[in-house]
């Protein structure tokens, strides 16, 4: 019997870009995006939920006579300790001006929806590295500003997984080996 076993991983994170969502909804290119730096080891990860499961009873048994399942969700979460204004803006919203340096100023409307795309790009392992598309994600972005001698500042991005808005059946999420 043949070993059917795959050498692909997935380990450590190379590259993680962001954009904004094309008009097309297709997957983004690489020329369109800017790459977030600074990445907190360990921080990034794709989580894909198991479908929610409604048992339907009939009255004669104990065990479901069906199941439906739901729609599961994926999310996309990361942490950055870059604080340069341009990450602080595409993350937290604003605006930016440059007198005598670069000035973030927090927005003074409420809080709008974020929509970006996102590619990250693992580690090669075995020689093979994984690619992980995803054409748009709804963003929430938290912060952990410290003053401390032993660790920097961080914010932390999280970032729902939205089917892509197109007539062509683009999928929120692909994963290809590159």
């Amino acid at each position: 019997m043949a070993d059917k076993r795959s050498k692909v991983r997935l380990v450590g994170l190379e590259t993680l870009y962001y954009g904004s969502i094309t008009a097309a909804r297709s997957f983004i290119t690489l020329a369109s995006l800017n790459q977030i730096g600074n990445v907190v080891p360990d921080s990034a990860h794709l989580s894909i939920e198991s479908p929610p499961v409604t048992d339907i009873m009939i009255e004669e048994e104990d065990t479901p006579d069906l199941q439906i399942l739901g729609n599961r969700k994926f999310s996309f979460e990361f942490a950055t300790r870059d604080m340069g204004t341009m990450t602080l803006m595409a993350g937290l919203g604003g605006s930016v001006v440059n007198t005598s340096g670069p000035i973030w100023s927090a927005p003074v409307t409420s809080n709008v929806i974020t929509e970006y795309g996102f590619r990250a790009t693992s580690k090669s392992i075995n020689g093979k590295q994984l690619q992980i598309d995803i054409p748009r994600a709804s963003m929430r972005v938290g912060g952990d500003l410290k003053f401390a001698r032993t660790d920097t500042g961080t914010l932390t991005f999280t970032c729902d997984v939205l089917v892509p808005e197109s007539t062509a059946q683009i999928p929120p999420i692909r994963i290809c080996q590159i």
